[in-house]
This record gives C-alpha cells, structure tokens and sequence, in this order.
C-alpha cells in the first residue's frame, strides 16, 4: 500500500533525485526514498486532461511497482501507516480504531460540526438584517477546539485519499459511518470523472452526510449586489453534445461563509488542485442557447453546490 512520491532513490547514481529529474526510461533503478523501507517504485508520467473549458497537465509522480510489495510500515507513504498516525493525533470520537487495522470514521460528527457552522453564519445574518426568515438547522453545538479537530481529521483523509489512485487502499482501512448507516467510498469520495454519479446520488437520495469532491479550481467569482459572498467554482469535465445538440456541463460551486476561507484560498493561489467536502446540494438548469463566432450551441447545467464555513473544508495542493 502507498501514496504518491515527489520524490525517490536512484540506484544508480545512489541518492535521491526530485521528480523534475526523472524519466520513464529510468524506470527499473528506482526505490523508495525512506531508508528502511526501499521498496521499489516507478516514474508515472505527466498527461493531459481535458475539461469543458480548458486542457490541463496532470503533474507526474512515483508509485508502488507492484501493490504485491508494500512500503514499510514506519514509512510516510505508507497508506495504512499514516491512517495509524492520524488516529493516534485525532479525537477517538470521529477516527476510531475497531479492530487491527482497521477504523471507524464517523461522519455524522462532521454532519454535526458543519450544522454548528451554518447555525453560527444564520445568527450573524440574521443580526446583519432580523427581518430575514432564514429556515435554520436543528441546534448541535459543538466548541470551537473539537470543531478544529474534527476539520483538522477530516482535512488529513481528504489530502491521504487525494495522494491515492483509487478508493481500494482506503476502503480496506476506513470505514466510514454516519449514524447506524454504512457509506461506501464510492458515495462519498468524488472525482471530476465521477460528478454524474455524485449528482445523481444526490438528487435521488435522501442524502444527508458530507461528501468530498476534488477536482481543478477555475475561479473566485466576486461578490456582486445581487450576493454578497465569494464562490468557489470548479472546471466542469469535458462532454459531448447529446443527440440533440444539448451539451450537458456539471458545475460545483461552494459558497465561502467565513473570510479565514477566502485568505486560505489566497494564500495557496499558486495551487490548482482541490479537494472540498461539504454537504452538497443539486440542482438543474434551463436549457440555454449561446451564440458566438463557432455558431450556435445549446447547454444544460447539472449543478452541484455546497458551503464552506471553514477553512479545513478545502485542501489546495
């Protein structure tokens, strides 16, 4: 089991070189970089991506050769390894140990720490203007250092999960629950090829526990007259047109709730990459007719949206 590398060790020259320096013709002389562990990893190389609105380069990495060889347990690739570390620093009641090996994650806590979020941004609306009628959640509250700590742990898997190629290695070590219910990974962990499945489970259940999404950020959309807030926006996954000509686009859009957000957001502006959780909610467009200098085309819009009312909801890398 392991994470992706930026960097590792290079049996022929003997020391440890950056991913920028390596090659697939160099494939075969390449280990783990942790000393102890010099298991025997592979140069995956950058490609292309393409979204609705723009071709980006997914950035290489180094990887297990073969999942038949493990890195050492005491190695910070690891996967299981660091599942142990962020249970051994995280509050027993969100990541728990159940077995050898083996953790629950309760996610009904962040469904509870998210509820005290959004009640706390209703209060301050409602001081902003008491003539609003805001429809408000049940009443949970949670203080404010168990919330950085539930955030914090929630922030930790989402990086661990995004360092990972799949959900086989997580699933086996997380298990993950909201109340008396069991989530599988595939209904909570998202990315931008699988936002068909995040809609549609969405809009046909009753869906009621965070979920993560990751994908590219496109933009900060400003604050105008009509809505005061900061929104996160998404690159939507490239589609065809359907038989009709309509071509369908998936949005995901997070509304920024708290200013610490923002600045984080800021601050790591030289980052693309993104994972997000939140409770999402969906919904679906008219069919639009835009015209420009390539002719006519028609879109529908399957819109995904969220908030973010911490800063530990969002993890640029």
């Amino acid at each position: 089991m392991g994470t992706k590398m930026p960097e590792a060790y290079y049996t022929k020259e003997n020391k440890i070189i950056k991913i920028d320096y390596a090659n697939k013709a160099m494939n075969g002389s390449f280990k783990c970089k942790t000393e102890k562990c010099r298991v025997p990893v592979i140069f995956v190389d950058a490609h292309k991506k393409k979204y609705a609105d723009k071709t980006v380069v997914v950035n290489p990495y180094f990887r297990l050769e073969s999942n038949e060889k493990s890195h050492h347990i005491d190695c910070k690739y690891n996967t299981k390894g660091q599942v142990e570390v962020i249970a051994r620093e995280s509050d027993d009641n969100i990541l728990k140990a159940i077995e050898e090996g083996k953790y629950n994650f309760r996610l009904n806590i962040i469904d509870e720490a998210l509820k005290t979020l959004n009640s706390s941004n209703k209060d301050e609306l409602e001081n902003e203007d008491p003539s609003l009628n805001l429809k408000r959640p049940s009443r949970v509250y949670v203080n404010q250092g168990k919330l950085d700590s539930y955030f914090s742990t929630m922030q930790r898997i989402m990086q661990l999960r995004s360092l990972t190629e799949t959900h086989d290695e997580l699933r086996e070590i997380i298990l993950l629950q909201y109340g008396k219910q069991e989530i599988k990974w595939s209904q909570f962990y998202y990315v931008s090829d699988s936002l068909s499945k995040c809609y549609t489970y969405i809009k046909r259940n009753d869906v009621t526990h965070p979920i993560c999404i990751e994908g590219v950020l496109k933009e900060i959309e400003l604050p105008s007259e009509k809505f005061k807030y900061h929104v996160v926006k998404l690159r939507s996954p490239w589609v065809e047109p359907d038989k009709d000509g309509i071509i369908t686009l998936l949005t995901v859009e997070l509304i920024i709730n708290n200013n610490n957000v923002l600045e984080y957001i800021q601050s790591n502006a030289n980052f693309k990459n993104v994972a997000v959780y939140s409770k999402f909610r969906v919904s679906e467009s008219k069919v639009y007719i835009k015209q420009n200098q390539t002719g006519t085309k028609k879109f529908r819009y399957l819109n995904i949206k969220g908030n973010l009312y911490h800063p530990k909801q969002i993890l640029l890398y």
